[in-house]
């Protein structure tokens, strides 16, 4: 078993909470600024002034001739463990960009995915040039913890908030989505900032931040899961299907994260269970989707989203660049909006439609995740994609697909 190191027992000295109270000054963020930025610390409050005492190099490769704008860069804490240091401590630690002597304070969250008071992911944000290695320095310090840095939050989740209402909601600076008895619906906000907290209002009707612009109805509306039986079709919304286990795992200020545990569907090959794990980052658009079968057999289970049809709609898909794109007419008053699922294109295996939705049948190994991604617009909104919407949502659509898909890796070195 690798070790683990447990939350620090004692604080820090006086002196050491001061440099720290200066680290987070100093890496606070201005309301505009990107999830990514920081500011300088410089030479005067170098990491071991602030009372660090151990390092390593985080090298996060882009290998696309792509600018990935924003991008969400995961860490698994159990790789750093594993290869540079085993006692690792996540209370207190912080990343930085090094040039010229100065030290940049990289905005990240640590995050404790399944509540047993050790940190599973760190999470940034970046922008990763084209072809190219963004080379951070991770500074530690054991047994000691280290105060939450001062930043902007971009991120927020939270669980059912009224009766019979949604089971929870997520949300970036940029959209919020919600699930609804197994269904995904999601807000149109009119500038970026974060709105769930607001929230009962009266949805339906155009507030300050905007308005609830998709009504899924009877669909899976943005991406709420089927499973495929062979040629059944066994949709994991609506009532029949039962209500999810919901549970937030993160709230900010970089990423919220809402997991999902569906009822166990019998199938001819055995009983299989979906649990999905849903992220909103700061400073992007769109839903990551972790999602993991447990199935018997072990073998591979078909399942994957479905997106609502819309009135008066206009479809591009693309299997071999991995994304489907859909725009239409929302709910009622919100005017046109758009939806989209970007998929990794080896693992789709079919697509089926309804009168109301279409499914992309996805190949899950049962003891894996696959990820996808779900994106919604406005053309009211921060989201909306210019004119004319009906074209150039697909090609939105397709250019963030294209920058979803591409292999980014995380490597760990000794500084």
């Amino acid at each position: 078993m690798r070790p683990r190191p447990a939350p620090p027992p004692r604080p820090a000295s006086a002196a050491a909470l001061a440099l720290l109270a200066g680290l987070a000054a100093a890496g606070a963020l201005p309301a505009a600024a990107p999830a990514s930025a920081g500011q300088t610390v410089g030479r005067a409050m170098s990491p071991e002034a602030l009372g660090f005492t151990k390092s390593f190099v985080v090298e996060v490769r882009n290998p696309s001739p792509l600018t990935l704008e924003n991008h969400p860069v995961v860490i698994p804490v159990a790789a750093i463990r594993d290869s540079v240091a085993w006692d690792f401590n996540t209370y207190m630690f912080a990343l930085f960009e090094v040039k010229g002597g100065e030290y940049t304070l990289v905005v990240s969250q640590a995050d404790d995915l399944d509540k047993d008071r050790y940190h599973d992911e760190i999470v940034v944000v970046r922008t990763l040039p084209p072809s190219s290695t963004t080379r951070l320095v991770c500074y530690w310090t054991p047994g000691r913890s280290l105060p939450r840095l001062i930043t902007t939050d971009k991120a927020y989740a939270r669980e059912a908030w009224e009766p019979d209402g949604p089971e929870a909601a997520w949300e970036s600076d940029l959209a919020a989505f919600k699930l609804v008895r197994g269904r995904i619906e999601f807000y149109g906000k009119l500038q970026p900032g974060l709105i769930l907290k607001k929230l009962p209002t009266a949805e339906t009707r155009r507030q300050d931040w905007g308005m609830d612009v998709l009504d899924a109805g009877e669909s899976a509306g943005l991406g709420g899961l089927v499973l495929w039986d062979g040629a059944a079709r066994r949709p994991l919304f609506g009532a029949a299907a039962g209500r999810p286990a919901v549970k937030v795992l993160a709230s900010g200020p970089l990423r919220a994260v809402v997991r999902a545990v569906y009822p166990p569907v019998a199938a001819a090959a055995g009983q299989a269970t979906l649990t999905v794990t849903s992220s909103a980052f700061a400073d992007c658009a769109f839903t990551r989707q972790d999602l993991a079968v447990s199935a018997a057999p072990a073998g591979p289970v078909l399942a994957g989203p479905a997106l609502q049809k819309l009135p008066g709609e206009t479809v591009v898909q693309d299997n071999d660049r991995g994304f489907l794109a859909v725009w239409g007419r929302g709910a009622a008053g919100a005017g046109e909006i758009g939806l989209a699922a970007v998929i990794p294109p080896a693992a789709l295996a079919g697509t089926d439609e309804t009168a109301v939705d279409r499914g992309l049948k996805l190949r899950v190994r049962p003891g894996a995740k696959l990820t996808y991604w779900l994106a919604g617009a406005w053309e009211r909104g921060v989201t909306a994609p210019g004119a004319p919407a009906a074209k150039t949502w697909p090609r939105r659509v397709e250019e963030t697909a294209a920058r979803l898909l591409v292999p980014v890796s995380v490597e760990f070195k000794e500084k």
